[in-house]
């Protein structure tokens, strides 16, 4: 068996019937081993992270609402009130809230999906009207009134309150 005899007999039988299936094999082992699993590690990664910023805004809002709805129930209803905040602890750990939603809205909005997303802005806009609006009127009553710094604190409070329920009400339609 002569050179060109053992090439011919390689590229006509062995090639076509033992190489190409090696290599086949080899591909495959390299996409099943480490090309799939790492897109699916992605999928997976990409899954925990919408599922946090969904979680983060639900539960954040819903805290909101939660402490509103029971701090005015309980100054106005003469209720007991479950959240178990005064009026400054109220105001502060809605601030507290809505600050940190701010903070890390640039995180959230990469994860949401688009109506989430958009009811996210609706949010942050809404809240940073009803605070822009509490500003402005700060300090519009007499020095010796001291109800109406307790008022205008409660309608701080009630507005944010108003505005949480009405994102969980779009968020839970959406959902």
């Amino acid at each position: 068996m002569t050179l060109d005899n053992f090439l011919e007999f390689f590229t006509a039988y062995l090639l076509p019937f033992m190489g190409l299936p090696l290599l086949g094999v080899v591909v495959g082992a390299w996409l099943t081993n480490s090309f799939f699993p790492f897109q699916l590690k992605r999928r997976e990664w990409r899954w925990d992270k919408e599922l946090w910023a969904k979680e983060l805004f639900f539960e954040t809002v819903s805290r909101i609402n939660f402490i509103a709805d029971h701090y005015m129930k309980s100054e106005c209803e003469e209720r007991f009130s479950m959240s178990g905040l005064g009026l400054r602890e109220a105001e502060e750990e809605i601030m507290r809230l809505v600050k940190e939603l701010h903070s890390v809205g640039y995180k959230l909005k990469l994860y949401l999906n688009r109506s989430d997303a958009k009811i996210f802005d609706e949010y942050l806009c809404s809240s940073q009207l009803e605070y822009d609006a509490a500003k402005d009127s700060w300090g519009m009553w007499e020095p010796d009134d001291e109800i109406s710094p307790v008022l205008h604190s409660e309608n701080t409070i009630a507005g944010q309150g108003k505005i949480a329920a009405k994102v969980l009400e779009k968020f839970k339609l959406s959902s």
